[in-house]
């Protein structure tokens, strides 16, 4: 087709988005990646904070008006998550996505902080009446997840690769609601129904298989770039922060592992049951709990 304008000149070429799974937005357009390291291209700091505050005011609202509260603010986090997850999963396979990364690293650290005060302080001074219990796992995934937020966005711009590396870990909330979905359906005792286990059964283990496996996939490639930044001499100072982020995302993956086992264990044990047998409520509540 002509190019041809109705001035007589011609109009620029259409602009071709190019899409890599291997995660190399944080190549500089010098180089010949599509991405752009001028700090005048990324979102301005705070950004990603104050959509973590609108996302706490929002549930603490939201919880002091409805009936379940527990259900109503696991909701919304599942919504919020799911999204942030994909978002941060495209960031990570397009290069040019790569000016989101600090954005998307700072507001997945401040929503693992909102979570934190939420669960721990918030929900139950709104409601004393729901008594909701925060687990060790809960809080040492978290804690684990917020340093290693917090550190990825420290040194976003100190050493290259650490962006995808960053958002890659977050994409991994994309399976943020199956765990709820499994909740919900053992509250409602639907969870013995041979349609909702059938599907649960299948999902649940497939997500987290991957989950520990894309996790543990960032964690490796994390190494590498920690390598090239230490042959740097980036000051010890620096160094420290960085093997203490190391550690932190080995929790994350290890928290994952765990949980994928647990999840495996309780599948098998569906799969394993007698015909006509009961489904043990007793214990899937525990795993609720």
């Amino acid at each position: 087709p002509s190019t041809e304008c109705g001035g007589g000149g011609r109009l620029p070429p259409p602009r071709v988005l190019k899409v890599s799974f291997r995660g190399d937005g944080d190549e500089d357009q010098n180089t010949g990646g599509t991405g752009s390291k001028r700090s005048g291209d990324y979102i301005p700091l705070g950004y990603g904070c104050f959509l973590a505050m609108v996302l706490l005011v929002s549930k603490c609202l939201v919880c002091w008006c409805t009936e379940d509260p527990e259900t109503a603010f696991m909701s919304i986090d599942l919504g919020f998550l799911t999204f942030l997850g994909w978002l941060c999963f495209f960031a990570f396979a397009s290069p040019s996505m790569s000016v989101l990364h600090p954005f998307l690293i700072e507001l997945g650290s401040a929503v693992i902080v909102e979570e934190m005060v939420f669960s721990m302080v918030l929900v139950n001074r709104i409601r004393p009446e729901v008594g909701h219990k925060v687990t060790k796992d809960f809080l040492v995934h978290h804690i684990a997840s917020m340093t290693m937020g917090w550190l990825a966005l420290y040194f976003c711009h100190r050493a290259p690769g650490t962006g995808p590396v960053g958002v890659g870990v977050v994409a991994t909330e994309i399976t943020t609601f199956l765990p709820v979905a499994f909740r919900e359906s053992v509250r409602s005792k639907k969870v013995s129904k041979k349609d909702v286990s059938a599907v649960l059964g299948v999902l649940f283990p497939l997500a987290f298989c991957w989950r520990s496996y894309w996790s543990s996939k960032m964690w490796i490639r994390l190494l590498g770039v920690g390598r090239n930044y230490v042959a740097t001499a980036p000051g010890l100072a620096n160094t420290v922060l960085w093997r203490t982020g190391e550690v932190s995302v080995l929790t994350v993956v290890c928290s994952n592992f765990a949980w994928t086992y647990r999840i495996l264990k309780g599948s098998l044990k569906v799969v394993m049951r007698k015909r006509g047998e009961k489904f043990d409520q007793q214990h899937f509540q525990k795993e609720i709990e």
